[in-house]
């Protein structure tokens, strides 16, 4: 059982959601939830399944403990999002094709989904690699993905140092197009970086890891185009969020806490270790 005051929250959380729609019937159809269950969740008698948090959250735009937070701190979020997350879009015919190719292959997608670390050496600081935390999931016939970015230097293995880390989360959509993956995502606490990643679609029956290149513009105030070799290592269907977000980072080139399989890889000749940025491109 959630504890009485998660649920408290939760259930006025969403009503403030639902009031930006005409009826909560509308938003239910949207949320592809069955509104009577719904209507439980808004008076506070039943809680959301995992899944079905996760549904509400990404529909929303909203991470599970934004969700949860007190009414007033998520109507201060809410209200800065809803514009982007509560207005139907017109959709013209080119990205109707786009769209349309991003649904073309689900089944080489949707084999993919679950948690992964996301490996590169960092933009921005000299002489790190980044650990992020990637979630690939599917909506309908589409697959999307969440990456979060902690800009904080580990030490003594995985502890991490101290001080609050810098925070970014991406939200981004997944085309396949011949035999690659194409990752497109936008930075949505900042608003201020697009990124793009091509990966190559792994035919193993059991996926341990994604390999390709990432391409973005560095924070730094040169604001130069930058590329850089990135790796995805499976973390699982099912983890825990908070820990597996403890560990994420900036490492050293040598940490043994990330595997020799990703440092040779983000090593190879082409790919200088011993630079934390990569050329322009």
């Amino acid at each position: 059982m959630q504890n009485g005051q998660a649920g408290s929250n939760l259930a006025a959380n969403l009503k403030l959601a639902a009031s930006y729609y005409p009826s909560v019937a509308g938003m239910c159809r949207k949320l592809d939830i069955n509104r009577q269950q719904f209507v439980k969740y808004l008076i506070g008698s039943a809680f959301p399944s995992p899944a079905t948090m996760r549904r509400i959250c990404d529909f929303l735009g909203v991470d599970e403990f934004e969700v949860l937070m007190p009414p007033e701190q998520f109507r201060a979020i809410i209200s800065l999002r809803r514009k982007s997350a509560f207005e139907d879009l017109e959709v013209p015919p080119r990205l109707r094709e786009m769209l349309s190719q991003a649904v073309s292959s689900p089944a080489e997608v949707r084999r993919l989904h679950g948690y992964y670390y996301e490996y590169r050496h960092s933009f921005t600081r000299s002489r790190r690699i980044l650990r992020s935390f990637t979630h690939i999931y599917g909506w309908r016939r589409y697959s999307f993905y969440r990456r979060i970015e902690r800009l904080k230097d580990t030490v003594s293995g995985s502890a991490p140092a101290s001080g609050p880390p810098d925070v970014y989360k991406y939200d981004g959509l997944i085309m396949p197009v011949g035999d690659r993956l194409h990752l497109l995502d936008f930075e949505t606490i900042t608003h201020s970086e697009l990124t793009h990643t091509v990966l190559y679609i792994s035919y193993a029956n059991r996926v341990s890891h994604l390999t390709g290149l990432t391409m973005g513009v560095s924070a730094l105030s040169s604001h130069e185009p930058v590329a850089a070799r990135v790796c995805l290592e499976y973390v699982g269907r099912s983890v825990s969020r908070s820990r597996a977000l403890r560990a994420c980072g900036l490492y050293a080139p040598d940490s043994s806490d990330i595997s020799q399989m990703v440092r040779d890889y983000l090593s190879r000749p082409n790919a200088d270790p011993h630079l934390a940025q990569a050329p322009p491109l």
